[in-house]
């Protein structure tokens, strides 16, 4: 990309020479570098294309004005992404490679999407890291949605541990309100999220994070009735994001070998509840994790009451000084086996109602501080 045209020390808007270039069976390098994009760039029914960098950082132009997800004024205009390849109605096609930036948002006012992708074929998004917190209040710096039953996508290695902003917190004028009990809350700034009809299958790997205003990993195979994808999320670490740290549903889904930690208070106005773990529907297994809540706003782990099957085994809580549950069944979970099951509660008296909401999940070998209690 440097050989073609784009500048690699970050004074000039390279979107154009990626407009220019980009296309299908291509692969678009960056070398190390600082590139500097003032635009989306957007591309729909391309098939084999690869974006990737080595010690390449991605930088967007200046912010004066964003109202939801398009700046309206400043150096940077249009939507508030970096790349949108592939669309929910028209899926990219074949392989698709992207990785190996850096995202600089340090400063005011900065933070993008990164990476809008909808896909049809075999994705692989990895190696990406932020610097500086994203402070727009738009999307945040994921989304990948595998848009048919035979899409396959994997993230892997990303670090996105700085979080973001709630919006009203940025220069964003944006008023949505979700119509939850909260509102106004930032919809759409998580850490990484799926699509509501996904029919394929993600898998989250080996990536941090933390601090984000609208879940931190938020990937659900589809919604009843729209749609049975896939999800895992293995070895992550998550970390104070509201309303849930790690979000997952969808057919045979799972989180294997994760650590969730609240241990920041971001005050009560935006960041009211910090959850860490949320099933919302399908057949989900949570299995090998750790949830340790030294600053504890929300129920470590909750099956909603969409949920058909769950497994959760081999879980371990920590819940430091205030009473909290730590596993909330709802009534309406189809079926439930909770085995293996270790609560810790240092600093305040449990008791085993304290800590249990069950709907009707089989409990086998539950532990309160020590002591058996199913």
């Amino acid at each position: 990309m440097a050989k073609a045209g784009a500048d690699p020390t970050g004074d000039e808007d390279v979107s154009p020479v990626i407009q220019r270039e980009i296309g299908s069976d291509t692969l678009l390098y960056f070398p190390p570098g600082r590139y500097k994009m003032n635009s989306q760039v957007r591309r729909v029914g391309l098939q084999n294309l690869g974006i990737i960098g080595q010690n390449a950082t991605l930088v967007h132009g200046k912010v004066d004005a964003i109202h939801g997800f398009d700046v309206t004024a400043g150096e940077f205009h249009g939507p508030a992404q970096h790349f949108k390849i592939g669309i929910p109605d028209n899926p990219h096609r074949g392989k698709f490679l992207f990785g190996g930036f850096t995202l600089d948002w340090r400063g005011d006012n900065q933070g993008i999407q990164v990476l809008n992708h909808h896909t049809a074929g075999t994705s692989e998004i990895r190696s990406l890291r932020q610097v500086g917190m994203h402070s727009l209040g738009c999307q945040g710096p994921l989304r990948v949605n595998p848009a048919t039953e035979e899409a396959r996508a994997r993230v892997s290695n990303v670090d996105f541990r700085f979080g973001g902003l709630t919006y009203q917190k940025t220069i964003n004028t944006r008023d949505t309100y979700d119509g939850g009990p909260y509102a106004g809350r930032s919809w759409a700034t998580s850490g990484i999220t799926m699509h509501p009809k996904a029919q394929g299958y993600l898998r989250v790997e080996n990536s941090l994070f933390g601090g984000w205003p609208d879940n931190g990993i938020y990937v659900i195979g589809g919604q009843p009735g729209t749609g049975d994808g896939t999800v895992e999320v293995v070895n992550c670490i998550a970390a104070n994001s509201q309303a849930s740290n790690i979000r997952i549903g969808g057919d045979n889904s799972r989180i294997h070998n994760c650590v969730v930690v609240t241990d920041r208070s971001f005050g009560e106005e935006f960041y009211y509840e910090q959850r860490p773990i949320r099933i919302d529907d399908g057949t989900c297994t949570v299995s090998n994790t750790k949830i340790v809540q030294t600053k504890p706003t929300g129920w470590s782990l909750t099956a909603l009451h969409g949920v058909e099957k769950a497994v959760i085994q081999n879980v371990e809580v920590t819940i430091k000084d205030t009473p909290m549950e730590a596993l909330v069944v709802d009534e309406g979970v189809g079926q439930a086996t909770v085995k293996n099951f270790v609560i810790k509660t240092p600093g305040w008296n449990a008791t085993k109602a304290r800590v249990i909401r069950n709907g009707g999940a089989t409990l086998k070998n539950v532990f309160l501080d020590g002591e058996k209690i199913a």
